[in-house]
């Protein structure tokens, strides 16, 4: 069961990172814009933080994609 929490957080902040460099954006300027530290929005790309609902809407609503884009499956 841990496995898949860390599948889930390995993608979800993969699928982060691919929309912020999509944009050019640094992690420092992606979470000034969703009001997260620097810090741990790199945490969250690197799966090695969870992400709470909260935040993942604020990123989801930043990039104008819906909540369910970042648990999709990358086949």
């Amino acid at each position: 069961m841990k496995t898949d929490s860390i599948i889930l957080l390995k993608l979800i902040g993969r699928r982060i990172k691919e929309l912020r460099e999509q944009k050019n954006l640094s992690q420092l300027q992606l979470a000034n814009e969703v009001d997260l530290s620097k810090t741990h929005l790199g945490r969250i790309e690197r799966a090695e933080s969870n992400v709470t609902v909260e935040s993942l809407t604020r990123i989801a609503n930043y990039f104008e994609v819906r909540i369910t884009y970042f648990f999709e499956s990358e086949e």
